[in-house]
């Protein structure tokens, strides 16, 4: 995790803040644009419009209605390319808070909340481009680190309110009425049996889990601001979040709150090292492709040294991938790929949101229920996580066979390849 200490203005790494921004700009053209256009091209085709939020809002032409779309588009593909960023997320904060202001009923929360990211990016200077975090040559751009530590507080609010807004609920509280309501979000046939048994669980003791849905909340309020508890914050989020878009309610607060965990995230560390153990086609294929989604900057290729008395002849095969943590302990193969989703952040949820709502405008057009595809993926990774979780078991059981890829002095091995270099 990183570290806590320091003040508002010290210098922190760029790339959190240039992965976040990365993040937050493809959902808002896969999500958050089409929606508002989507409105506003309804709001200026239709003769009745309900009252503004405010009474000296002026109604939109067709004419500027069709405009402003035109520009969120264009300032939406400017934060992703990193070009203007500043002025980009001003135009949609701007833009998105004046059409919700149009009809203040049509839109809930969680679309204040995208709009407040999109502010705090604004104010915020990464400088860092899509291309160069691609690129991925450098390390040492700076951002100061208040506009993160802001993040981390709306999070702290977002679910604050959360948590307080269900207290004060009549059907949520000591009732969880809202738990039995219908309105679920339907699923493939695949998925539908876990979907049943959820509302069947929800049915049963609804006081129970809207008790737990408040302390989850109030626990991630604290634990975002409390210096330490960056782990847990990460943890319950992301299986908080991941329940709320698949078993009760997607398109809400999940990919946002997502993205925001992107602050807690360490960069420009170089703690993970990829090993080399081979010149052959794999080995290239990592080398080419792991430094263009390395965004934080986490990763650093090394060799161990094959001829030294302490050389790693538990390793996998040589075409494997094999990955050391900072804490010196070596995965390989099915190991390393359940480890990369820690360390390539960034790219996972680009790859996670554009198969959501890629999948769901699939689905919207009569193709099946490809919005489920993420929830397949994450399907896909967890038997990975238990497959490899039963390997370990099974070597730990067998004292013949290493506790691991290598041996315990990897870090040894490590130390010594740096010295040669």
């Amino acid at each position: 995790m990183p570290r806590d200490e320091g003040g508002w203005l010290d210098p922190v790494p760029a790339y959190r803040l240039a992965t976040l921004r990365v993040c937050l700009a493809v959902v808002t053209l896969v999500f958050h644009v089409p929606k508002f256009n989507g409105f506003l091209d309804a709001y200026t085709r239709s003769a009745f419009h309900v009252a503004p939020a405010f009474a000296w809002i002026s109604t939109p032409s067709r004419g500027v209605g069709i405009a402003l779309m035109v520009v969120q588009q264009a300032a939406a593909w400017c934060l992703l390319l990193g070009w203007a960023p500043r002025a980009s997320a001003w135009l949609l904060a701007g833009g998105g808070a004046y059409i919700m202001a149009l009809d203040p009923e049509h839109y809930s929360h969680n679309a204040h909340f995208h709009l407040t990211l999109l502010a705090l990016i604004g104010c915020a200077s990464d400088r860092i481009s899509l291309r160069r975090l691609i690129l991925g040559r450098d390390d040492d751009a700076r951002t100061p680190a208040w506009p993160e530590r802001l993040i981390r507080i709306q999070l702290a609010i977002v679910f604050f309110y959360a948590a307080l807004d269900k207290v004060l609920s009549p059907g949520w509280g000591l009732t969880g009425a809202v738990l039995t309501a219908p309105g679920f979000a339907p699923h493939a046939p695949g998925l539908a049996a876990l979907q049943r048994l959820n509302q069947t669980v929800l049915g049963v003791i609804p006081a129970v889990l809207s008790v737990a849905t408040i302390a989850t909340e109030l626990a991630l309020a604290i634990a975002f601001v409390v210096p330490g508890l960056s782990a847990l914050a990460i943890a319950l989020s992301v299986g908080f979040m991941t329940y709320l878009e698949f078993m009760v309610r997607p398109g809400v607060f999940t990919w946002d709150v997502l993205i925001a965990l992107l602050v807690l995230s360490p960069a420009a560390d170089r703690g993970w090292s990829v090993v080399r153990l081979s010149t052959g086609a794999a080995s290239r294929v990592y080398g080419a492709v792991l430094p263009r989604l390395d965004w934080l900057r986490r990763l650093r290729w090394v060799a161990p040294i094959a001829s030294s008395p302490g050389a790693p002849v538990g390793f996998a095969a040589p075409g494997a991938l094999h990955l050391m943590s900072p804490r010196h302990r070596v995965f390989c193969g099915l190991a390393a790929f359940c480890a990369l989703p820690a360390i390539l952040p960034g790219p996972l949820l680009v790859t996670l949101v554009l198969a959501r709502f890629g999948g769901g405008f699939l689905a919207a057009r009569g193709f099946g229920r490809w919005d489920d595809l993420p929830f397949l993926l994450l399907g896909a990774y967890l038997a990975c996580v238990c497959i490899e979780t039963a390997r370990a078991a099974s070597r730990r059981r067998d004292s013949s066979v290493p506790n691991g890829c290598a041996h315990a002095k990897a870090g040894q091995i490590l130390d010594r390849s740096r010295g040669q270099r």
